[in-house]
């Protein structure tokens, strides 16, 4: 179904087999496809999986910078406040997407099935920026 509510049948839409599928022979790696032979309704979807991509990296990025900033205000609080956001650093920061059919099929098709957020990279810094030993850690406040 389209944003107006209208329905595409399938003899409406502008391919009728799998060769010009937006993954079709360039498994889960969007930047290498050939844009040359497809057609509008896969640009759209290829443009908004980079785009969802894209915006799971600003979050990504978001997130450090919140626990950043809230280990950098802990030294400056009273005791039991400072005590009490450092139980919940990581309140509110965290996305619940994998209920959601979409999220789900764009971590099988465009990240061949590993879920972005699922980083132990980004898990390391998270825990590094909480204890405020991250290179990036704020310290001269």
């Amino acid at each position: 179904m389209l944003a107006n509510n209208t329905v595409i049948k399938d003899q409406e839409l502008p391919f009728q087999d799998e060769s010009d599928a937006i993954y079709d022979d360039h498994g889960s790696d969007l930047d290498d496809y050939d844009q040359s032979s497809e057609c509008s309704i896969c640009y759209s979807i290829r443009e908004y999986n980079l785009l969802t991509l894209e915006m799971i990296e600003e979050i990504k990025y978001l997130r450090a910078e919140v626990i950043r900033w809230r280990q950098a205000l802990i030294k400056h609080l009273s005791p039991e406040w400072a005590e009490g956001l450092r139980q919940d650093i990581f309140d509110n920061i965290f996305p619940h997407f994998e209920d959601y059919d979409a999220y789900q099929w764009l971590v099988k098709n465009c990240c061949n099935g590993i879920d972005p957020f699922d980083n132990p990279e980004q898990s390391a810094l998270l825990k590094r920026l909480k204890d405020g030993t991250d290179e990036t850690s704020i310290n001269y406040l």
